[in-house]
């Protein structure tokens, strides 16, 4: 405590991995409350919402991260290099994972059934993610990589009124007049819009915030719109969902315009919160550091922890507990089996 920064230290970014850590424990929060998707007029599924739409930041920020930490890779290496090191952190663990995940529900928990076992039907259960969904991320965010090279072309200062045109003409046709719309009964022509998928665009607004410094009233606005919008998301869903009797997803799609907020805003804040006394702690940030580099290996293991803490221990998935303190002990869980195999020469490239 108290000791001069590592070298390997200083090149970290502390508020990257605060919001990589932030990330990957709302992943687990989310998929702990897997019951909002089973409206019931219960306690239960009203504080199950609650958690879906405070942390629905997830998967968005986790994008703005890469966009952030990428969109500028030309100024350390070319392409190529590029690409194999996304082959290395990537592609081999998720082919390992998508493979194991199949195997391991076919032939060991028995959870999945294949009677066809042909090339063609072995691909869509691949390409469609039947055997674990979450496993989603894994081609997104691949594809968000094939853009990069394009979009890294714009990473230059001379560029940034570009950049902020993407995601301001996204953000209005793209994610908000859609849903206004929508209210009023009028069917939008999604064909008027920028024609640039999700993520790439999220993956451009990682980039700009990252790079540019939010004056405090804006950031102010930003968060009380951001408060709002999730009070909003809230309301909508529970108000629906009870006229409908079943779960109403009017307001969920991470393309929409109070997705955007919400992220931006969580974004914002963590990279503005006050690192000073921090910086001062070296084992503290190493330890944030090590938690920041388990994320992805946390991501690809959790489920496959949340199934034998349900099995083992006859967990409620209902229960308050395991929707609250269970998402952090699966998190820890799945921590201590990244560190393991990350010390193992072969299964740690499984867990980059």
């Amino acid at each position: 405590m108290g000791k001069e920064i590592s070298e390997a230290n200083k090149k970290r970014i502390l508020y990257i991995d605060a919001l990589n850590v932030l990330a990957i424990l709302a992943v687990l929060l989310l998929h702990h409350n897997g019951i909002v998707f089973t409206f019931s007029n219960h306690f239960s599924w009203y504080t199950s919402l609650v958690v879906e739409c405070v942390f629905y930041y997830a998967v968005p920020v986790f994008v703005m991260i890469s966009g952030a930490m990428l969109m500028g890779y030309r100024e350390k290496y070319d392409t190529k290099s590029f690409f194999k090191k996304r082959v290395a952190k990537v592609l081999i663990p998720a082919i390992f994972w998508i493979v194991f995940v199949i195997i391991w529900r076919v032939f060991i928990v028995k959870t999945m059934v294949i009677d066809d076992w042909s090339f063609t039907n072995v691909m869509n259960i691949v390409f469609l993610n039947k055997a674990e969904f979450i496993y989603y991320y894994l081609f997104l965010i691949m594809g968000v990589y094939l853009t990069m090279p394009v979009l890294s072309r714009l990473a230059k200062p001379e560029y940034k009124k570009t950049l902020w045109y993407i995601v301001g003409v996204f953000f209005i046709f793209n994610a908000l007049l859609p849903n206004l719309l929508e209210l009023v009964g009028v069917s939008y022509n999604t064909n008027l819009g920028l024609m640039m998928g999700t993520y790439a665009m999220y993956a451009v607004l990682g980039y700009l915030l990252s790079t540019t410094d939010v004056p405090k009233k804006y950031r102010i606005i930003l968060y009380c719109l951001a408060i709002l919008l999730v009070i909003c998301r809230y309301a909508a869903t529970a108000v629906l969902s009870v006229e409908a009797g079943s779960l109403v997803k009017f307001a969920w799609g991470y393309g929409q315009f109070h997705a955007i907020i919400l992220a931006s805003a969580v974004f914002v804040f963590v990279k503005n919160m006050k690192f000073s006394w921090l910086k001062k702690h070296e084992r503290i940030i190493n330890f944030l550091g090590k938690l920041a580099v388990c994320s992805f290996g946390v991501y690809l293991v959790h489920k496959i922890v949340m199934y034998y803490e349900v099995k083992w221990f006859g967990v409620d998935e209902a229960s308050i507990w395991w929707r609250t303190i269970g998402a952090l002990l699966t998190y820890g869980v799945s921590v201590l089996i990244v560190l393991i195999m990350k010390k193992i020469p072969v299964l740690k490239r499984l867990v980059p």
